[in-house]
């Protein structure tokens, strides 16, 4: 009997060659990864046409060269969605978003996991000291992030740091010290993108436990394969 399949959406392009490898340790070798992307297949051109204008939900996203990106949600959601049905015909076990992004209603057949309502079950589970910090990708997300995490019924200081220039070690730095000025007591990176070598960094930086929301999603993955 073969063991279970998990297709990965990426907002992006896949393979997304930063994340899934460091999920892919934690969901070991019986687990087989399919991975696909909002933006597969579309050229420069076509990608620039989906770009976020006043007003609109920003997402930020890698390409297949590496390369980040930002679209707007409301231009994605119906390749998102058309890349689970995609995902679901070849026989996946289950489908997992690859974006923390709080995104409306989506259709699955089979057992879909959401980044952002998985994060935000385990911080609702939790007590700490301080106040809660949020990294979010960029500067023009900080507005959007603070609204949304207000309307889940925290208090939190939002700083910005892009996980496709996170070795910077001013910037990280800088998202450190604007961390412990706040007196944060947990940390949340707040997209995909980051990697546990973030994490242990901020960890560091700030002296507060830090969650990194791809390895959350990894072990909840691996719990309902029953790896």
């Amino acid at each position: 009997m073969s063991g279970p399949i998990v297709g990965l959406v990426t907002i992006g392009q896949s393979p997304r060659v930063d994340v899934v490898p460091d999920m892919e340790a934690i969901l070991g070798p019986a687990v087989t990864v399919r991975e696909r992307g909002a933006l597969d297949g579309l050229d420069r051109a076509e990608i620039a046409a989906l770009a976020p204008g006043p007003g609109d939900d920003i997402l930020v996203t890698r390409l297949a060269d590496g390369i980040p990106v930002f679209v707007a949600k409301r231009h994605i959601l119906g390749r998102v969605q058309a890349a689970i049905g995609e995902l679901e015909r070849t026989g996946v076990t289950m489908t997992a978003l690859l974006c923390t992004g709080a995104f409306p209603a989506l259709e699955a057949s089979r057992l879909l996991v959401l980044p952002h309502q998985v994060l935000l079950g385990v911080l609702r589970a939790l007590r700490w000291p301080g106040r809660l910090g949020i990294v979010t990708p960029s500067v023009q997300h900080v507005p959007q992030t603070e609204a949304r995490w207000r309307a889940d019924g925290f208090d939190p200081v939002v700083v910005p740091l892009s996980p496709y220039e996170e070795e910077s070690p001013a910037e990280l730095e800088r998202a450190g010290q604007a961390l412990r000025a706040a007196r944060a007591g947990l940390v949340a990176l707040d997209c995909m993108g980051f990697r546990r070598k973030t994490r242990d960094e901020l960890q560091r930086l700030t002296g507060a436990p830090v969650l990194l929301a791809n390895l959350l999603v990894a072990r909840v993955i691996a719990e309902a394969c029953g790896v």
